[in-house]
């Protein structure tokens, strides 16, 4: 076994070594595409010059570009990742016939090298087993505005070393803004070439700045057109398997924009995860048949330990518990859901009398409570109002919008949302909530809740009571008001661990972050049909930092400091209001 390991660890060194060395290729691919003179290096310059000035253009663009490549390529190959494998192994012998073109031989030892690193490659085609992460909108324009940059660069120490074949230009500062005037003008008389080289490298430099402009135009477009469309189709796929297997009543936060999707081969299913510090966090549970989940879960955990990815499933629910820990998952319980039998709830009696008297008050002042079906008709001016509301609530809220476990409003495109919609005496809106299927539309989730700051007591209760009536009519039987986290944690099977300890106090003494009791008090006052408890499932076994690190990464974009920064501001807060007193 120890053996076995350190053959593993040699030949990792020898694929990182080669991974290296494209780095020196492609630096010596545009460096030997300059038009310099070489003082120590003179066979490389008695070749050079063999060069016809066509054959010296056409060359110097294609090496540049393959530089370029194998640049933009290494640390993906490092990563492990299939495509930039597949890229390299194809770039590579265009990069090996370039060097023998130039050295008009084969015994050179850029050549060799090269060559080197491509069998190097090809025998350890195993080892790149990694999906490339789609590239997003941000990074898209920092790739293309860097690469843009370069090509200038580049061409600007070209003209550099020709200046004496160009009139006007006598320092790196015109050489710079000669070869971003060939940029915007794709004209070679802006550079004023007083030979046929220097024509020809002019018309090399237009041709590179396309390819850069056109590979940036990619880059920027593919996350916006080709993505967006791509996920379109995944994302009614996904939703035709929620509508069929979704159960879990956060299911469907899997259709949220933030979310990427691993699909089953030969079962039919997906999960809805994201990635964050090298942990897939997953949206509730796999969403598929029941008797496919083995084979789907073990289909994940491979796919996830060949893209070295720990995995943690957030608010799944008990039905798959055995399953989970048969497969070697940890299993922590993170909170209790408030459930509701629509055919039986009532908010009579003691437990709900709360309610009751938020409800009377705000019929008192005047709310009614409406549903918006925007399917059947889009109401601008209505959903102007509602995104107004959203805003504002965003504004007074102690922390970032949640996101991940939390789905979104939604009316660009509602799919199977359902709105309703609290409006006073004077039809301005004060409150909606926005609910989610699960069970196949035999049970709603109230996924989105927001109101006016300075909204009357009670319109939460009555938009939240009123969609039940409804819904209760329709023959809909289950409703839930969403997960109280850390809720009873306490009551966590088997020996309390440092973990169970960590979230008992996170529960208890930790408010300002999230307010876990408060919400807990709020649902609780509904008198729930059940409380159902909803586990934290991670592999492997051992809860780590890094995935805690992960779960508030993702349910919080802004992180740990978005936390930090609240607790901060609340201690502050507390000190100014002693002061006051």
């Amino acid at each position: 076994m120890k053996k076995y390991s350190v053959i593993i660890k040699i030949k990792k060194m020898i694929t990182d070594l080669a991974i290296l060395l494209i780095i020196i290729s492609g630096l010596g691919n545009i460096g030997l595409s300059l038009p310099h003179k070489y003082v120590i290096l003179k066979a490389i310059e008695l070749h050079y010059n063999l060069f016809s000035p066509e054959t010296m253009a056409i060359h110097r663009a294609m090496s540049t570009a393959v530089g370029f490549i194998l640049l933009f390529l290494s640390y993906r190959l490092y990563k492990r990742m299939r495509l930039a494998w597949l890229i390299a192994v194809s770039v590579l012998p265009i990069s090996i016939i370039l060097y023998i073109l130039k050295f008009h031989n084969f015994s050179n030892i850029f050549t060799f090298s090269e060559f080197i690193i491509l069998i190097i490659l090809i025998m350890g085609y195993k080892d790149f087993n990694k999906e490339s992460d789609p590239i997003n909108l941000k990074w898209g324009i920092i790739v293309a505005l860097v690469s843009v940059f370069l090509i200038i660069l580049n061409t600007a120490i070209g003209l550099l070393f020709l200046r004496n074949h160009y009139n006007n230009i006598h320092s790196f500062r015109d050489c710079f803004i000669r070869s971003l005037q060939l940029l915007f003008y794709m004209d070679i008389s802006v550079i004023e070439p007083k030979t046929r080289v220097a024509s020809l490298f002019g018309r090399s430099a237009i041709i590179l700045n396309w390819t850069s402009i056109l590979a940036g135009l990619f880059l920027i477009l593919k996350p916006l057109v080709y993505q967006p469309i791509l996920t379109m189709f995944d994302k009614e796929k996904i939703r035709n398997y929620l509508l069929l297997y979704g159960g879990n009543p956060i299911s469907y936060v899997a259709v949220e924009n933030d979310k990427k999707y691993f699909f089953g081969n030969k079962v039919e299913g997906a999960i809805a995860y994201v990635t964050v510090s090298g942990v897939a966090v997953c949206a509730g549970d796999p969403i598929c048949r029941e008797e496919d989940y083995a084979v789907l879960l073990g289909q994940f955990i491979t796919y996830c330990k060949q893209n070295d990815l720990d995995i943690c499933f957030c608010q799944t629910t008990e039905k798959f518990l055995p399953c989970f820990r048969s497969m070697g998952f940890g299993i922590k319980k993170y909170g209790e859901e408030a459930m509701f039998d629509l055919q039986t709830y009532t908010i009579s009696g003691g437990k709900a009398a709360k309610v009751r008297q938020a409800i009377n008050n705000a019929n008192r002042e005047g709310i009614d409570v409406i549903e918006y079906k925007p399917l059947e008709g889009r109401n601008k001016e209505l959903e102007t109002k509602i995104l107004d509301v959203s805003k504002e609530w965003l504004s007074f809220k102690k922390s970032g919008e949640l996101s991940f476990m939390l789905g979104s409003v939604g009316l660009d495109n509602p799919m199977d949302r359902r709105y309703f919609v609290a409006v006073d005496r004077q039809q301005d809106i004060q409150g909606f909530v926005v609910f989610t299927p699960f069970n196949g539309k035999n049970g709603y989730y109230a996924d989105v809740t927001r109101r006016r700051k300075s909204a009357p007591i009670g319109v939460m209760e009555k938009i939240v009571i009123s969609a039940f009536e409804i819904m209760k009519s329709e023959g809909v039987a289950w409703g839930s008001l969403g997960l109280a986290p850390l809720a009873n944690v306490k009551e966590n099977e088997g020996i309390k661990t440092l973990v169970d300890g960590a979230l008992e106090f996170i529960y208890e003494h930790m408010n300002n972050f999230y307010g876990f009791k408060t919400l807990h008090q709020y649902k609780k006052k509904y008198n729930p049909t059940c409380w159902e408890p909803r586990y934290l499932v991670y592999y492997p076994k051992v809860f780590t930092p890094k995935i805690a690190y992960a779960i508030i990464k993702a349910q919080n974009p802004k992180g740990v400091t978005d936390f930090l920064a609240t607790q901060i501001k609340q201690v502050f807060q507390g000190i100014k209001d002693t002061n006051k007193k």
